[in-house]
């Protein structure tokens, strides 16, 4: 995660209107997009992570999915599986992990949004966090996550319930 890193901004189609950085991005709340996965071990419990307190949005909050903000012109697909890799160690082409693509979701708050490719992932890994990102993991039911909404960013929650109804719609849960 760098300051420097260059976001797409999009308009309320998904098209892209212009290129940023990340620190402006982030300073002017321009609507972006984003990757979530929700990653899921064969027990069926779901893995949320602790945000450490330096993140530059919600830091110190529990993200109900893993995930974070696509790069300039980055493929959705290449951008969830970076993300996954990079802040909990899990490969998505690993022949033990089921990764489902599930389609983009407009979130909103207030007058801000963004767009939200969805993925499911399961599987038995290993978690290894990034330090810098991630402060801890745990693994806990769907229904402790919606416990425990008030103390996770709010994009985080509203992309696992729609990750969770779609796989269920598509016999994935």
């Amino acid at each position: 995660m760098s300051c420097e890193e260059l976001v797409d901004v999009v308009d309320e189609n998904n098209s892209v209107l212009k290129t940023v950085t990340r620190k402006q991005m982030r300073q002017e709340q321009l609507p972006h997009r984003a990757s979530y996965i929700a990653y899921m071990d064969r027990q069926g419990k779901f893995l949320v992570e602790i945000r450490t307190l330096c993140k530059d949005y919600s830091p110190g909050t529990f993200d109900a999915v893993v995930g974070g903000i696509m790069q300039h012109g980055e493929d959705p697909v290449e951008s969830a599986k970076r993300e996954l890799l990079e802040e909990v160690g899990v490969n998505a082409d690993s022949d033990n992990i089921e990764f489902h693509p599930l389609g983009t979701l407009k979130i909103s708050k207030d007058k801000h949004y963004l767009f939200a490719y969805l993925y499911l992932a399961k599987g038995d890994a290993i978690t290894v966090r990034q330090q810098s990102e991630v402060s801890g993991v745990m693994f806990i039911e769907e229904k402790e996550i919606y416990r425990l909404a008030d103390s996770c960013n709010f994009d985080s929650v509203t992309a696992l319930k729609e990750i969770v109804k779609r796989a269920k719609e598509q016999n994935l849960l």
